[in-house]
Formats: structure tokens, sequence, C-alpha cells
């Protein structure tokens, strides 16, 4: 009896229709989203490259399902005394400054890379290390040999509120500066004289106190050679906020100012010398940009207003020497040193 070829055929439709319904369901199956880590990475020679960083952030993360992205700058340099300063900054989701000290620019590097990754998911990081093996009992260990830390104990915690471990410092530093005052608000004429003072600096804030003196501007009575020589001596209180950092610091200042205004007569019969306090506030800007670390040169413009402006006048001569104004300004330019 001949059996056609074509009495096969049916059994291998049902199996080319099973592989047909699978193929939409793997077709569909896209693979896991990256992950977004935008790293900006400076380091002297040394220190890990980017690569071994990154490495480090997605060990710690694991199987970590988080995708948020995030955008962080880490900078290290060397400071006078020959240790490392590593300054990092989370731009986004939720930002944030820290800064680490250290004499290890491999073990500050891993540090940084914990931060990180704590600040994207904590709880994948103390999964991983928990789950990391314990390391191999030594025989016979040296006596002088460091205790192993205790491994990380799995914390339960908010991914945006996420804090980073003990190891780094919060971003707090001093300063010191010196500059030309440049004084319109409290003086006859535009003066030129010296200030010097110094702050601190921690996050988006920023405070300071100096102290200055405008040496010499004069003025006279209208139509008259009679008049006076002024000098001025300020004392000084800044607090500054930080709306913008790149490419350079902004801040936006409030001030507050005692003045020392002293007057001594010239040309006139009876000579005299007068100091008369005034006090001003005052709102403005402050421009800083770090040319070279530690030092930065500082910028600032005022907008002072005098709470009181007495008359200057010459005794038995008509006319006034000279009364402040209801408002001027008060510029400086300088150097300032960070530490």
């Amino acid at each position: 009896m001949h059996v056609s070829r074509w009495a096969h055929a049916p059994s291998i439709f049902p199996a080319l229709i099973v592989a047909a319904g699978l193929l939409p369901a793997r077709a569909l199956a896209a693979p896991a989203e990256p992950r977004t880590i935008d790293l900006r990475w400076e380091a002297p020679a040394g220190c890990p490259p980017v690569d071994e960083v990154r490495s480090e952030i997605a060990r710690l993360l694991g199987a970590s399902e988080q995708r948020q992205p995030i955008e962080v700058e880490i900078a290290i340099a060397r400071e006078r005394d020959k240790r490392y300063r590593l300054d990092l900054r989370i731009r986004a989701p939720a930002p944030g400054e820290r800064v680490i000290r250290g004499d290890d620019c491999a073990s500050m590097s891993r540090a940084a890379a914990l931060i990180v990754a704590m600040s994207i998911d904590p709880d994948a990081v103390a999964r991983s290390a928990a789950a990391q093996p314990a390391p191999p009992q030594a025989v016979a260990a040296p006596a002088a040999s460091a205790p192993r830390p205790p491994p990380l104990a799995p914390r339960r915690r908010p991914a945006a509120a996420a804090r980073p471990p003990a190891t780094a410092e919060r971003d707090v530093e001093g300063a010191l500066w010196v500059s030309a005052q440049i004084e319109q608000a409290l003086v006859p004429t535009i003066g030129v004289g010296l200030a010097a003072g110094g702050g601190i600096r921690s996050g988006w804030f920023r405070a300071d106190g100096a102290a200055g003196v405008v040496p010499s501007s004069s003025s006279h009575i209208a139509g008259l050679a009679a008049g006076a020589e002024f000098r001025l001596w300020f004392l000084e209180v800044d607090a500054c906020a930080l709306p913008f950092e790149r490419p350079i610091r902004v801040y936006v200042c409030a001030l507050g100012r005692q003045h020392w205004l002293r007057s001594r007569g010239r040309d006139v019969d009876e000579p005299f010398t007068l100091t008369t306090p005034i006090f001003a506030a005052g709102l403005g800007t402050l421009l800083e940009w770090r040319i070279a670390a530690p030092v930065s040169v500082e910028g600032a413009l005022h907008a002072v207003v005098p709470l009181r402006r007495p008359r200057f006048v010459v005794e038995n001569l008509d006319g006034i020497v000279y009364r402040p104004p209801a408002a001027g300004l008060s510029a400086r330019l300088g150097l300032a040193l960070a530490f």
C-alpha cells in the first residue's frame, strides 16, 4: 500500500502553531532598563580610575531594581599637608555635599562609591553587604594585626532620605580674606580703602565678619573753601545664601555695618574734630571664583542704607559740609584663603 508524504504533514502544524505562539512573548520581553549614573570624576595620578569607581558602585548595588537617574561630581585633590581631600556633590535627584579627608586615595574612593550607592538604594547595599561570605579564619594571625570591622547590618531606610556613612565629614570650612574697599555710601566722594575679614562656609550658607577703613575723603560748603576731611572706619557682619554655584559661586547677602565717620575741619577759623557713629543695613551679591585650591578671588557689591543721616556743618557758617545720602553703594575685590 502506498502512503503519500502529505499524510504526515498535519503533525507538523501543531509544532509550528506553538512556536508561533511563543514568538510574540519573547519579542516583547525587553531587557531591563540600564541604571543611569552620570558620574564626573577628577583625581590625581595614583588614585583609582573612574571605571573602578563605577564597578564598585555596581558591586554594592548588586541586583538593585532602582533605575532613577543620579548625577554625581567627585573631585579629589591634595592639600598642603599632603593629605587628600575628596569633595562629593550629588546634583540630582536629592542635592547634597560631603567632604572626606584622608591619607589613602583608594580607601576614600571606595567610601565615595558607598555614599553614591547608599543614595541610590540603601536597602540593596545592606543586602549586598549581608550576602558577602565571611572571610576564612586564619590558622595563626599576627598579634599586631588590626581587627576586621564587622559587616554592615541591614537597615531599613527610605531611598530619598538615605544618609551617608559616618566616614564622611560635613562640608564646613573656614576662610580668611583681604580686599580693596571702594566706598560711596557714607563718604562725600568715592573713597578707596582696605578691608579684611573671615568666616565659615557650610553647604549653601556663608557667614562673615569684617573690619575696614577708608582713610581719606573730603567735602566743603558750596561756594566756600571751608570744609572738612573725612575718615571712615567700620565693622561688618554678613549672612549669605548660595543660589548658584557653577561656574562660579554666586551668593545673595544681607549685611549690618557699624560705621564711625570722623570729620576734621579744613580752612576754618576754629579747627575741630568730630566722630559720629552711623549704623547701616544692606543687600547685595558676592561672587567667589576658586582659582587654585585653597585660594579664590572674591568680589562683592552692596546697596547700603544708613539708618541715620547726620548733618556735618561748620560753626558760624551757613551751609552743610556733608550729609550721608539715603542710600549708596559699597564694593570690594580681593583674595580669600580657605582652610
